[in-house]
């Protein structure tokens, strides 16, 4: 997709969906009809009634895309507060908790805090194919392990976690499940049912709706107390008046989504293939990192080549990707996702993340791998120290 620059006139190629994807103009336009409703859903009167019904088809139609009920759909400000909610909500002292050192920081960082608390944490390590292996759970499990917490795609490398398989281990083990699903929501063939999954979040701008609104599952049954208290609204779980008009583009996105995601499936499938073959083509050193991932994203280490000075240096030639991920912005600390993986801190410094969308062109393609392979091939000879010193698997990405 080829963006215009802020004011100014350039073109640039836009490679960073993992990033967050650009809005689509149908749920824009479904927004702006929204926004013109006048009544608050909490309301008796006509207007009001008016937003809750456009509200709960809303919810109808989020649920839809995960095989869920609407009564099953708590909507959120984004993946975030609903990663947020779930471990605030359901882990207290003495409870231990099986999680990854791969996760998004609005899981790791409040498990963090829980931990001060007096919450026990355990984080697996991936295999060095970038999976968390069921096995590597089922082995941290302990007699007060009370949740597992596991994301269902890695934002960084789109590697691919079966949910279904730590799902039956945690019905036989009689513990919670809770996946950050906000990579997978819309992109992926997705069950809660099958997975058996009790909490999930998942965010609208990844697939092309608004920034701002998310979604929280909680599965019927399940508990979770609300990490933002009020009024009775969501079910009695989030407090506040709700983001109509966010929800409102958050369902036509998930539309929208469903409607073409094995289309779409297909086409990035072509498209990773392609950009891949064009580096080999031009005799580029590159190792792909992590196995069998989402197609869409496409996690590169070109040994010698700093990884945020790649990026720099691409946006400059119109090309936007990314150093690891949004999140990393402004950090100079290597992946930790990378690093979990078994990388070297200077090969994760030497890695970058290009990922493809909705709106991707064969033609996008193209010239992106060629913006990236003339770009590479100019710093090749550039001076490059990587780091030796191991670095902490702390969280920072998107």
């Amino acid at each position: 997709m080829n963006l215009s620059h802020g004011s100014d006139s350039t073109q640039i190629i836009y490679c960073d969906y993992a990033a967050t994807g650009p809005i689509r103009p149908q749920v824009l336009a479904a927004m702006n009809d929204a926004a013109r409703l006048p009544g608050n859903p909490s309301s008796i009167h006509r207007p009001g009634q008016v937003a809750r019904v456009a509200l709960e088809r809303a919810r109808r139609n989020v649920a839809r895309v995960m095989g869920a009920q609407p009564s099953e759909v708590v909507f959120t400000s984004g993946g975030t507060e609903a990663n947020n909610t779930v471990l605030l909500g359901t882990l207290h002292p003495g409870d231990h908790v099986v999680t990854t050192q791969i996760e998004h920081p609005s899981v790791s960082k409040p498990l963090e805090t829980l931990a001060r608390r007096g919450v026990e944490v355990t984080a697996v390590a991936p295999a060095a194919t970038g999976e968390v292996t069921v096995e590597s759970v089922a082995s941290a499990c302990r007699s007060n392990t009370r949740l597992i917490s596991v994301m269902a795609v890695n934002n960084e490398t789109g590697v691919v976690n079966d949910l279904a398989a730590l799902g039956a281990l945690a019905a036989e083990r009689g513990l919670l499940l809770h996946t950050d699903a906000v990579q997978a929501f819309g992109k992926l063939p997705l069950d809660v049912n099958a997975w058996g999954v009790h909490f999930l979040a998942a965010s609208a701008h990844k697939i092309g709706g608004p920034k701002g609104v998310g979604l929280l599952y909680i599965h019927k049954g399940s508990r979770s107390d609300p990490l933002i208290w009020g009024g009775s609204q969501e079910h009695g779980q989030r407090g506040g008046t709700e983001n109509l008009a966010g929800a409102v583009g958050f369902a036509e996105a998930s539309n929208l989504a469903l409607a073409g995601q094995q289309e779409l499936a297909g086409r990035l499938t072509t498209f990773r293939g392609r950009f891949l073959e064009r580096l080999a083509e031009a005799g580029l050193d590159h190792r792909v990192n992590g196995a069998d991932p989402y197609p869409g994203v496409l996690n590169i280490h070109f040994p010698g080549v700093p990884g945020q000075s790649l990026v720099m240096n691409l946006d400059s030639a119109g090309l936007a990707v990314s150093y690891g991920s949004s999140c990393a912005s402004g950090s100079t600390k290597a992946s930790h996702v990378l690093t979990a993986m078994g990388l070297s801190p200077g090969a994760a410094e030497q890695s970058v993340r290009i990922s493809f969308g909705y709106d991707t062109s064969a033609a996008d393609v193209e010239a992106a791998a060629g913006i990236v392979i003339a770009e590479v091939a100019r710093m090749i000879g550039a001076p490059f120290q990587p780091s030796d010193k191991p670095q902490a698997a702390t969280a920072h990405h998107v």
